[in-house]
This record gives C-alpha cells, sequence and structure tokens, in this order.
C-alpha cells in the first residue's frame, strides 16, 4: 500500500471517530428518538460543514478526493478539532512527498546522548519520534529501567510503557502517560506504516496490550506537549515531575530529547550533589 492510500484511510477512520464523538446537542441538533449510531450522521456533518453529503462519505471510505483548505477548515470547526488535531487533518490530506520516509536512527544522533547526560541527576533520553531509544543518561535505571538490560527489539519507549510491569509501578498515572504516548505516536507514524518496522510493532503491541487496542481505535492525537507526571522513585516515593519534549531536526529527520524535572528539585533534595 501507497503513503496516499495509507494517509486516506487514516483519515477516514480520524473523521469517523470524532465524528462519533460529538454529541447532537453540542453542534445545536435535536438528539432524537431514533438514532441507531453514536455521534452525529454523516450528512449532519457534510450539511454543517458546507459539502454534499455524497462527497462527504466518499472521505470517510478513504477514496481519493482532495478537499480544499476551506473544506477542512470547515469540517475542523464541526468536528470540535483542536489546533494541533486539524493540522493533522490538513497533512493527512497533502500530497505524500516523493521520497520514501525513514524512521531509522543514524549514528549521528549519538551525540545527542552527551546532551542527555549533561541533564544528570535527571532522567533524561533521546529516542525516535516513534520511541525507538537512541541513548539515555546514568539517571534513567533508576527513575524509569535499565533499558541496556533488555533485548533490542523492547528498547522503545512505547512498547516499555504499555508491556512492563515496571512502568506501571513507576508511573502512578501510568494510564494518563500511556494514552499521551499513543496519541503521539499515532500523530507521528503516519507514513511509516508503509515500513515493516513500524507495522510489525503496531501488531505486537495490538497482541500484547488491550489498552494499545482500545487506545489505538480511538484515534487520539497530540503534539508535544509539557506535560506533569506523578512518579515513583525508588528511594523517595512519589514526585511530581514536569517532563520536557524537545525535537531535535538535522538532515536524518528528527528526533526527541525527553527530560523528566522534578518539581521544585532543590526543596525535594534530588539536586545534584
Amino acid at each position: 500500500m501507497t503513503i496516499g492510500e495509507h494517509r486516506r484511510l487514516e483519515r477516514a477512520h480520524f473523521l469517523r471517530k470524532r465524528r462519533e464523538s460529538i454529541l447532537p446537542c453540542e453542534v445545536g441538533l435535536p438528539n432524537g428518538v431514533r438514532r441507531r449510531t453514536p455521534g452525529l450522521r454523516r450528512e449532519e456533518v457534510a450539511v454543517l460543514a458546507g459539502v454534499s453529503p455524497t462527497w462527504y462519505t466518499y472521505l470517510e471510505q478513504g477514496r481519493d478526493v482532495s478537499p480544499s483548505p476551506d473544506v477542512l477548515d470547515g469540517l475542523a470547526s464541526v468536528l470540535g478539532l483542536s489546533v494541533f488535531e486539524r493540522d493533522y487533518l490538513v497533512a493527512l490530506s497533502r500530497e505524500p512527498d516523493a521520497c520514501a520516509p525513514s524512521a531509522g536512527t543514524p549514528d549521528s544522533w549519538k551525540y545527542l546522548e552527551a546532551v542527555a547526560e549533561n541533564m544528570y541527576p535527571f532522567p533524561a533520553y533521546v529516542c525516535s519520534l516513534s520511541g525507538d531509544l537512541i541513548g539515555w543518561n546514568r539517571a534513567v535505571p533508576t527513575w524509569l529501567t535499565d533499558f541496556g538490560q533488555l533485548p533490542e527489539q523492547e528498547r522503545n519507549l512505547l512498547v516499555w510503557m504499555l508491556t512492563s510491569e515496571v512502568a506501571h509501578r513507576r508511573f502512578v498515572d501510568w494510564e494518563s502517560a500511556s494514552r499521551h504516548l499513543v496519541a503521539r505516536f499515532r500523530a507521528e507514524v503516519t507514513d511509516w506504516r508503509v515500513l515493516p518496522r513500524t507495522d510489525r510493532m503496531i501488531h505486537e503491541l495490538s497482541r500484547r496490550s488491550a489498552r494499545f487496542r482500545e487506545w489505538w481505535d480511538e484515534h487520539r492525537v497530540c503534539g508535544p506537549l509539557t506535560r506533569v507526571h506523578h512518579m515513583r522513585h525508588p528511594e523517595h516515593g512519589v514526585i511530581a515531575v514536569r517532563m520536557v519534549e524537545l525535537l531535535h531536526e538535522d538532515p536524518n529527520g528528527t528526533v526527541r530529547l525527553i527530560v523528566h524535572t522534578p518539581l521544585a528539585a532543590e526543596q525535594q533534595g534530588l539536586a545534584a550533589a
């Protein structure tokens, strides 16, 4: 399957999921008593967005149609999309680039490990947009896990979060943190579905994690937001940490440097000594 075909299928699924999540009363329509499907009907979305029901149906069927920016803005308004969700819909509607996508982790990114090490004693790591870990500092084994002891195919942040009991123990708000990772992953890997590595990862996570299957089907997407989590440190107990995600781009692609910074670190006695 081509990248363009994948994008159209992703767009179709995304529109359907968002349509089903909107109550009629939220857009000024009566709920009615004979509705058999959740959310809005296709024809209701079409009328509110100013397009024909047949043409909108083509979008949800994944057909090769090209909505204009005005139409996408109309759909985003009707479906109550966030700014990031609207940008995601626009990205799915663009023509794919001629060059093949790459989700690899070139050795040229290894120097970022030194940047992560400079964040010590706070945990910091470098990973690809699909979550494959490239490097981490000395604090990560204590705060998260020793990824160096895992098989190479398991050294992925999303795989670890969804399949490891250690992750459940480390994150007090594990469900919120995991949902966020799935939404980030969904937003980033649309074009990479044509890559065997990404496709295998999705199938494997679907097999191993019921939560992943559920959240993947919800088709939520989000951007690189700064978030606060509560983590269980083995020595200091529950600590509120701010997760900061920095994107690094170079000719090889884009990777993420992620730092977990304890709030009020000095008061909690966790500053470097």
